[in-house]
């Protein structure tokens, strides 16, 4: 499949599968919020297609298509919210915060700006072990104004670690507008002479130019060239969450920022585009029916992985 259609593809899973979780959660059958990422999908899809079968990720909750880019299923993703032992957590969650270890993707930790130094940890391995991987996290302005990306950007340059940060800079961190919160809007800037990491700043709309320019990223770290960086502007199309109703985002702000899958799916063979939304629609209804299906956990195994056992 062309990199346009399986970039589109992933977009509209994304998509499709957030549409049917905030049904879900309406429905009252997904306990505590949903966050979308709508608007954002390019960006999620884009940066995880760039990655190769053996490096990581550290994806956040708004980067669903990166988990579906690393073959995770729409029956593990649904599983996970409806609270199924079959999902990745075993039914110990019911939201993002999971992970797939045998994917090479890291779970969620939801202080953002947290997974910085993880994957500043997980290229450090590579790097040692002298392997030609690559680690990638997400993070958004708002985690700028935290302390753990700086650390971690700072601790990536000084040991020249294979790491590779995508910033989706959607304009606002929950309801504070980016220009409230820092002097310095251009987050590429502040990266590039915070840090001397590279950092290019792009439409994060674009999804070819989200894949291009993060495959471009990845290689240089994967060739020992350092961390590498690369700021995405894009709008957050829902609020933070399923409560909030983003009244505080202008209209003219909404008519800056194209709704990313409209925009590929212009440049693409009707036919095509339609095969392609054909197929992700079936996946998206056999996934939940197979997670709908699936059993909840057992009682008897709510403290595996919780106390170590005797040896």
């Amino acid at each position: 499949m062309r990199t346009e259609l399986q970039l589109y593809r992933l977009m509209l899973l994304q998509r499709l599968v957030e549409e049917r979780v905030m049904a879900l959660y309406r429905q009252g059958r997904i306990a505590g919020s949903v966050y979308t990422g709508r608007g954002q999908e390019a960006v999620a899809a884009g940066a995880g297609l760039a990655l190769g079968a053996d490096d990581v990720v550290c994806p956040l909750n708004r980067e669903l298509a990166c988990h579906f880019a690393r073959g995770v299923t729409v029956a593990q993703v649904l599983a996970n919210f409806l609270g199924r032992a079959s999902g990745p957590t075993g039914g110990r969650d019911g939201n993002m915060h999971f992970g797939v270890p045998g994917r090479g993707v890291f779970p969620l930790v939801s202080m953002l700006g947290d997974l910085v130094p993880v994957t500043v940890g997980a290229a450090l391995a590579f790097k040692r072990r002298r392997e030609p991987r690559v680690a990638m996290t997400f993070f958004g302005d708002g985690a700028m104004s935290t302390g753990d990306v700086h650390e971690g950007l700072n601790l990536a340059g000084v040991l020249c670690v294979p790491a590779v940060f995508v910033i989706q800079s959607n304009q606002y961190a929950y309801s504070t507008p980016t220009e409230r919160q820092m002097v310095n809007t251009n987050v590429a800037e502040r990266i590039r002479g915070g840090w001397s990491i590279p950092c290019a700043r792009i439409d994060g709309t674009d999804a070819m130019l989200v894949y291009e320019t993060v495959s471009e990223a990845v290689e240089r770290a994967r060739r020992g060239e350092g961390p590498q960086a690369v700021e995405c502007t894009t709008l957050r199309g829902h609020g933070h969450a399923a409560h909030d109703d983003a009244r505080y985002v202008p209209d003219e702000a909404r008519r800056r920022f194209p709704d990313p899958i409209s925009q590929l799916e212009a440049l693409l063979d009707v036919g095509e585009a339609g095969d392609v939304r054909r197929a992700v629609e079936a996946e998206v209804a056999a996934g939940l029916a197979e997670a709908e299906a699936a059993r909840p956990p057992d009682p008897a195994t709510l403290t595996d992985g919780v106390y170590a056992r005797p040896l």
